[in-house]
């Protein structure tokens, strides 16, 4: 089992480097002693102040983000108290309706040139939801409980623009934590024992995650074409694998962006196969729609309501691309 406390830590430690505390999977906790958090779809980030160096944002793996995030660190500089200081938090791009959207956050993770960055950060800002305060003036506050650094963190009064602190609930606030979730499609829930210590770098039973949406990891194998010239994708052919094959399980039609639905379907072009990589029939095809084939090499994540009794995916909704689909049996 992982330790509950952090080792001792000096202010000039942590304000150096921190590795972000993580989370165990596992069902929602019950009882009190207990305080529950949104799981937020973006990147893990930690932000440090200190009057020399100014504001620094640094990744789960230690990438400095700082340059390519220019409106959040404005919006920090402006809000932070003088004096050293430690933020754990999230990096979230929010979409249209309000969700937040891990495929819109990728857009801006690689981005490298200066105009194109200054340019997303009008077009497509981020938001930096600070959820922990790890130190703060002359001292670390990594063994101080989280309720303590909970309400250290409410009192600095940030809010508004690209840095807000997130709700979250205590003793017994697990239902409403969930109910607020489900209610606003986000991903899940990260309870987190009132009592707890910080620990950089350890996956901890302190901290529990429970997803409150059903998501599943789906092999692209088609696409239907839309707008002009065929140049968008309206739809996703999706499988998943088993031992006899690709199995389809439906179509994915909603939760792109504009610009996501061209440069998936330029991508998808290049990947084109003559025949189906499917092991069951594709069934499920409107009148009209002309579909084309792909090699099964990238997968996704979508959310689903539930399985139909035919085993295809009820209200398929995408969330983004995972990445290449390494394990195929084709």
């Amino acid at each position: 089992m992982a330790p509950r406390h952090a080792p001792s830590q000096s202010a000039d430690q942590a304000l150096v480097a921190v590795e972000p505390m993580l989370a165990t999977p596992g069902p929602l906790p019950r009882g009190a002693g207990w305080a529950f958090e949104v799981k937020w779809d973006g990147a893990r980030a930690i932000a440090r102040s200190h009057p020399d160096t100014g504001v620094v944002l640094t990744g789960r793996s230690g990438a400095d983000l700082t340059a390519a995030f220019p409106e959040v660190v404005e919006a920090l500089r402006e809000q932070l108290p003088e004096g050293p200081l430690v933020l754990d938090g999230e990096l979230v791009c929010f979409d249209p309706e309000g969700r937040p959207s891990f495929a819109l956050l990728q857009r801006r993770l690689h981005l490298t040139r200066t105009a194109a960055i200054r340019s997303a950060a009008r077009t497509l800002p981020a938001t930096y939801l600070p959820f922990d305060l790890l130190l703060h003036g002359d001292g670390s506050l990594l063994q101080r409980p989280y309720r303590e650094r909970r309400a250290a963190l409410r009192a600095l009064g940030l809010g508004g623009g690209r840095v807000r602190v997130p709700p979250h609930w205590e003793n017994g606030g697990g239902d409403a934590a969930l109910a607020f979730t489900r209610e606003h499609h986000l991903e899940g829930i990260v309870a987190k024992r009132l009592e707890s210590r910080y620990a950089p770098g350890i996956r901890s039973t302190d901290w529990v995650k429970t997803k409150s949406l059903r998501t599943v990891d789906i092999v692209i194998g088609g696409w239907i074409a839309g707008g002009p010239a065929g140049t968008a994708v309206k739809a996703v052919l999706s499988g998943l694998p088993t031992p006899e094959g690709l199995r389809y399980v439906g179509r994915v039609g909603t939760g792109f962006s504009t610009a996501e639905r061209r440069a998936l379907a330029a991508l998808l072009r290049r990947l084109q196969s003559p025949t189906s990589p499917f092991s069951t029939p594709v069934t499920d095809i409107p009148r009209g729609d002309v579909l084309a084939f792909t090699r099964p090499v990238l997968t996704a994540e979508v959310e689903h309501l539930e399985w139909t009794s035919a085993g295809r995916l009820r209200q398929p909704v995408w969330r983004g691309l995972r990445g290449p689909y390494q394990d195929r049996p084709l």
